[in-house]
């Protein structure tokens, strides 16, 4: 074995750890990049002739799959956490509001903390809302009542 042929397999060993890198930091950056590069210039610093060089490559790739199996094996044991996956459970029953359950706020009355045109933020006993006008602009610090919940949306009027 030749010294361009040791070389080959040096690159080849640090393009294959490149991409091996990649696994665990995920977004094609960097150690992506420098991974195919290096692991492509082995491939051909290596094999003397094609044969050997599909050769290598088969082995190569072969090399890489067994690495990226052995990553989501460890990845997805609770052991070790993962950087691509959310291990935390959101905490709670029920974690988005039905329009039926803010049905309660209908009629109550508040006071606009921006201006409405038409969507602004109405405060309602002390506590703030997204809030949509009927299609017309109302001033800040207007006085609002809500008169209809509708797909999650609290539809107001200026009090008159």
């Amino acid at each position: 074995m030749g010294a361009v042929q040791i070389l080959g397999v040096i690159v080849l060993i640090i393009g294959i750890l490149l991409i091996g890198v990649e696994f665990y930091m995920p977004g094609f950056g960097f150690p992506g990049i420098a991974g195919i590069i290096f692991t492509a210039a082995g491939i051909f610093l290596t094999g003397r002739n094609v044969q050997e060089r599909v050769i290598v490559g088969v082995i190569a790739i072969v090399i890489i799959a067994v690495m990226l199996v052995i990553s989501i094996v460890i990845f997805s044991s609770k052991k070790i956490k993962s950087p691509i996956k959310l291990d935390e459970d959101l905490q709670g029953k029920n974690l988005f509001i039905d329009a039926r359950d803010m049905e309660y706020l209908i009629g109550k009355r508040g006071i606009a903390i921006t201006d409405l045109k038409p969507a602004g933020k109405g405060e309602f006993d002390g506590v703030k809302f997204d809030i949509l006008s009927k299609n017309y602009y109302i001033k800040k610090d207007s006085p609002l009542v809500i008169t209809e919940v509708k797909n999650n949306r609290i539809m107001v009027e200026e009090e008159k």
